[in-house]
């Protein structure tokens, strides 16, 4: 008889949704999931940021760069920047990267975004290193140039996909991965494999994150009057064998010497990553 009255219990408790006071299930709850629940809101609309140099960015900030905004976070890259931890998450503002850099797209997309969605908090991931080349970044290749370059946090047995892929999974316990932005090429200049080595990247990012070809990559595209302008045609190519990727113009940005952006082209990069991102997907 006490059976059948407890079982009613937990029946009429679940209908009034008080079941957080009264646990009718036998199982116990896992306290790591308990505890992710209770202390790390999935708040955030994550982006990642990776390439070399130009996604990095190489003009200086100035004031408007570092202009912290209350609803941007990066996941820190460089533990001596602005007093962040590695891994992280801190104010976003620029160099979101080494703090030997500067400003990157990534700063004005990231404000942009935060423009057009009010309420939103937006989560930067970066992940780009400058000069390495598109191997850098593929699973389970080494690079030839691996020891010409240090990958946070300097572990020297590490590749960047897997430092990209572990900062994308412990960005994905606070929110969500709604895009992916990309700028690289130089030191690839005219190869072309590098087509179809971004492509398998892509591919693998979105099986290892678990993400759809709905969550947009975009490629920007190199600097039209410097180094490695003859790139672009193979960045055009990207949406051609990439479902859901994107380009990004440089058409009329400007240059402060052969191979970087200058800073108010660097903004406008940003902004326009931005404008074809709220294009393509749905305001959270």
């Amino acid at each position: 008889m006490w059976r059948r009255l407890l079982t009613l219990t937990c029946v009429i408790l679940g209908v009034l949704a008080i079941g957080s006071a009264l646990s009718c299930s036998s199982r116990p709850q896992n306290p790591a999931t308990q505890a992710q629940t209770t202390n790390q809101p999935k708040d955030l609309q994550i982006f990642l940021v990776f390439g070399q140099s130009n996604m990095e960015g190489v003009p200086k900030p100035q004031a408007q760069d570092q202009a912290v905004h209350p609803r941007l976070f990066v996941l820190a890259y460089d533990a001596k920047c602005h007093n962040r931890t590695y891994n992280e998450w801190a104010p976003a503002f620029a160099p979101l990267h080494h703090c030997s850099a500067g400003v990157g797209p990534g700063d004005w997309f990231a404000r942009t975004l935060a423009d057009a969605w009010p309420s939103a908090k937006i989560g930067i991931v970066p992940a780009a290193i400058s000069g390495v080349d598109i191997d850098f970044f593929r699973k389970g290749v080494v690079s030839k140039r691996r020891k010409e370059f240090q990958i946070p946090p300097d572990n020297h047995d590490q590749s960047a996909y897997d430092m990209l892929v572990e900062r994308a999974r412990l960005a994905q316990q606070r929110g969500t991965i709604r895009g992916i932005i990309f700028h690289q090429g130089e030191s690839d200049n005219g190869d072309g494999a590098w087509v179809d080595k971004v492509k398998q990247i892509v591919a693998d990012l979105r099986q290892d994150l678990h993400l759809g070809d709905d969550v947009p990559f975009l490629a920007g595209e190199l600097p039209f009057d410097a180094c490695c302008g003859g790139h672009n045609e193979l960045v055009r190519q990207l949406p051609n064998v990439i479902p859901g990727a994107y380009v990004v113009s440089a058409r009329d940005l400007t240059i402060m010497d052969q191979y970087h952006f200058d800073l108010s082209s660097q903004r406008e990069l940003g902004r326009r990553y931005a404008s074809l991102m709220l294009d393509l997907i749905p305001a959270p």
